[in-house]
C-alpha cells in the first residue's frame, strides 16, 4: 500500500501523519525530534518503509539536518518550500500541530509537479553559510554599541565622529569626549566604560571571523574568481556561492536572478495586467 507523510518540525517534537494513496489516514501521532526516532516510530507502526512514496518536511531551521539524516536512513524525503506550504496550510481553520502535519502529508500527496522543493545545501555551504551569519551576528552588535555610545553623549553636546572608525579610533574619539564631559563636571565615564570595553573586545573576536571569511574565499576557486570583479570582495563573494551551492540545479541563468527575488512581480487578471517592483521574495 503506498502511503505519503508529512513531518510538523518543532524543536522537541515532530508530529507526524501517514494517509494512503486516496487520502486516508492511516496513522498519526508524535516522536521525539530525532532522526532516529523518526525512524523507529514509523518501524514501530508498522509502516512499511519501501511503501512510502514522499515524506513532506516543511523548509526551517532544523530541515536540512532532518533531511540529511532521514535521507541516509533512506526515507524519501522532500523539503517543501515554505511560502508554499504555509499557503497550503491556512486552509485548515485551526493552526494546530496535528493539523499541520495533516496538510503536508495531503500536499506531498496531491503535489505532484506543483511542489515547488527547496533544494538542501551541501553541509560545506551550510557551514560557510553560518560563518557568515554569526559574522554578521558581530556586526550588529558591533554597530549597536557604536550607536548606543554616540548617542548616550550626544544630548550632553559631545559628538563623536563615526566616519573611518576602527575599534582603535573610535575608542580614541570615545576617550576624547570622556575627557571634555570631565571638564564640564559630567560623570558619564563609569556608564560608558564597560560598554567602550566590550565593543574592544566585540571588534576582536569580529576581526578573527572576518580573517576565516577572507580564507575559506581565497581556497575556493569561484571566489576567487568573483572577486576579480570591481567591488566585490570575499565576503559577498562566499555569500553569493554558499547561496547558490549547486548552479547546476538553476536551468538557465536568468533563474538565478528570479531565486534571489530580483525580479519584478506581476499581476494580470482579464483586462488588466502590469509588472510591479521586484518581488524580494528570494533568499535575502
Amino acid at each position: 500500500m503506498e502511503c505519503y507523510i508529512g513531518l510538523d518540525v518543532s524543536q522537541r517534537l515532530t508530529a507526524i501523519c501517514v494517509v494512503d494513496a486516496k487520502g486516508k489516514i492511516v496513522v498519526e501521532g508524535k516522536s521525539s525530534t530525532r532522526p532516529n526516532d523518526i525512524h523507529g516510530w514509523l518501524v514501530a507502526r508498522d509502516v512499511q518503509i519501501s511503501s512510502i512514496v514522499r515524506i513532506g518536511i516543511e523548509a526551517g531551521a532544523m530541515s536540512a539536518w532532518l533531511y540529511i539524516e532521514l535521507t541516509k536512513l533512506g526515507l524519501p524525503l522532500i523539503c517543501l518550500e515554505a511560502f508554499q506550504a504555509h499557503r497550503f496550510l491556512k486552509t485548515y481553520r485551526n493552526k494546530t500541530d496535528k493539523n499541520d502535519a495533516r496538510g503536508l502529508a495531503q500536499l506531498v500527496r496531491i503535489g505532484g509537479e506543483f511542489i515547488r522543493p527547496v533544494i538542501v545545501r551541501a553541509r560545506s555551504s551550510q557551514e560557510d553559510r553560518t560563518l557568515l551569519t554569526l559574522r554578521q551576528q558581530l556586526v550588529q552588535q558591533r554597530i549597536g554599541l557604536e550607536n548606543n555610545i554616540t548617542g548616550s553623549l550626544k544630548p550632553f553636546g559631545l559628538l563623536v565622529p563615526r566616519g573611518n572608525v576602527n575599534s582603535k579610533t573610535f575608542r580614541e574619539r570615545v576617550m576624547a569626549a570622556l575627557v571634555k564631559a570631565n571638564e564640564l563636571g559630567l560623570t558619564l565615564s563609569d556608564g560608558i566604560m564597560p560598554s567602550l570595553d566590550l565593543y574592544e573586545d566585540l571588534c576582536k573576536h569580529l576581526a578573527i571571523l572576518t580573517r576565516r571569511v577572507e580564507a575559506v574565499s581565497r581556497d575556493n576557486p569561484v571566489c576567487r574568481r568573483l572577486m576579480t570583479a570591481p567591488g566585490v570582495g570575499p565576503i559577498i563573494a562566499l555569500s553569493f556561492v554558499t547561496a547558490v551551492d549547486n548552479p547546476l540545479r538553476f536551468s538557465n541563468n536568468e533563474d538565478i536572478g528570479a531565486y534571489f527575488g530580483l525580479t519584478p512581480k506581476q499581476y494580470q487578471s482579464g483586462e488588466t495586467d502590469y509588472q510591479g517592483s521586484i518581488s524580494r521574495l528570494g533568499n535575502p
